[in-house]
């Protein structure tokens, strides 16, 4: 492009799904040298630079300039002659349309450069270009590249989901690459989940924050059926902790795992001084993650029963993978959605047996506590429970 500025002059114009992403990907951004990717601009071609437009404008009568897609608005009228669209399986696709007849009328160009994100308008760009003998494509994978030294490559794989490698690193355009729960309409039973004097039950708790919902998952340890999440939101802590407190007593004092992150804590604090059986989780990036993954392979592999349940049902269909920029990968649910009866779950299903445990009488039941005492207090490792 910057070549291309020197020789031709005109507007153009590097287009990111958004300002931020562009600020700080190419105006802040340096190469793995650390040479700083605006060093490029030669000094003596520059006529003034503007950081709060993110322009540069050249002696030749060049402009460049860094655009964010998410503000449609921003390349409406505008009039360039050469475009670059990165990430563009990311971007609005309308900016393209917006862009296109432009270029058309003043005989520019456009480069589009992206990692496959699904067969969205990305791939249906590179199907146009490989059918047009007018385009140049190219799809280059890290083994045409040797960006990644194969130590780390094989590091990746082992801690990477699979679909998710052969995305990033071997640009495969896959469905659904990035969901995070696979095989859930496989997992789903009929009808709702029976309370019975002789069975035992784990509950989850997730705490709202803000314009959250608290949600209240049970599991039964004796069948591994989910129940419906019991949801709510915008009620005094009070009345949350009352909804709580009685869905314990409902399932028979089933051992709880409670968000207790944030506003969580007091609330795990109020109902542990009361004797209720409750383990407080904290939300870390990691914590979340191994707590999310955890449910992911329950459900992967047939162990959990799940209960047709809408919102959860949906929750966990909208939760997706996504690479942040600083390489890891994150689990998230689009904007707008909710994962608060995920949550729940996640924690309702969180260190229990690798079996169905029978449970045949209350002498039986108050092992089990006393179980959990001694393994609390340390005495006892893992989480081996009694068949």
């Amino acid at each position: 492009m910057i070549a291309e500025m020197a020789k031709h002059p005109g507007n153009y114009y590097y287009f990111f799904p958004t300002y931020q992403q562009a600020k700080k990907v190419i105006w802040e951004g340096k190469t793995k040298d650390g040479t700083p990717f605006l060093d490029y601009f030669p000094k003596e071609l520059i006529e003034n630079k503007n950081d709060t437009e993110l322009k540069i404008k050249l002696k030749t009568g060049s402009l460049f300039q860094l655009i964010g897609t998410d503000n449609i608005d921003s390349v409406v009228g505008t009039n360039p002659i050469g475009c670059v669209f990165a990430e563009y399986s990311l971007q609005n696709p309308k900016a393209w349309d917006y862009i296109r007849p432009i270029l058309a009328e003043n005989g520019g160009w456009a480069i589009f450069n992206f990692t496959p994100r699904g067969r969205n308008h990305g791939w249906k760009i590179l199907q146009q270009a490989k059918e047009s003998e007018k385009w140049f494509w190219e799809v280059l994978s890290v083994d045409q590249t040797k960006a990644i030294s194969q130590d780390v490559l094989d590091q990746e794989k082992l801690e990477m989901p699979q679909d998710l490698f052969r995305q990033e690193y071997y640009c495969e355009f896959l469905e659904d690459a990035g969901a995070v729960f696979r095989g859930v309409d496989k997992c789903v039973y009929e009808g709702s989940l029976a309370v019975d004097n002789e069975r035992t039950y784990q509950l989850g708790v997730d705490i709202a924050k803000y314009q959250d919902f608290t949600s209240i998952t049970p599991f039964d340890l004796t069948t591994f059926k989910v129940g419906k999440p019991e949801r709510f939101n915008q009620i005094d802590y009070n009345v949350q902790k009352a909804k709580i407190e009685a869905q314990y007593y409902k399932y028979n004092k089933g051992k709880m795992w409670l968000d207790s992150t944030g506003v969580g804590e007091p609330i795990y604090d109020d109902l542990y001084a009361k004797g209720i059986r409750v383990e407080p989780y904290k939300f870390t990036e990691q914590t979340r993650r191994d707590l999310l993954t955890n449910l992911q392979l329950k459900i992967e592999q047939g162990i959990i029963q799940l209960p047709r349940d809408e919102i959860l049902l949906n929750e966990l269909k909208s939760m997706h993978y996504e690479l942040s920029e600083s390489g890891r990968v994150k689990m998230f649910v689009p904007e707008g959605l909710h994962d608060d009866t995920i949550m729940s779950t996640a924690l309702a299903v969180w260190d229990i047996p690798s079996k169905p445990i029978v449970v045949k009488s209350k002498e039986d039941m108050e092992n089990l506590k006393q179980f959990d005492a001694f393994k609390k207090k340390g005495l006892l490792t893992g989480s081996r429970y009694l068949r």
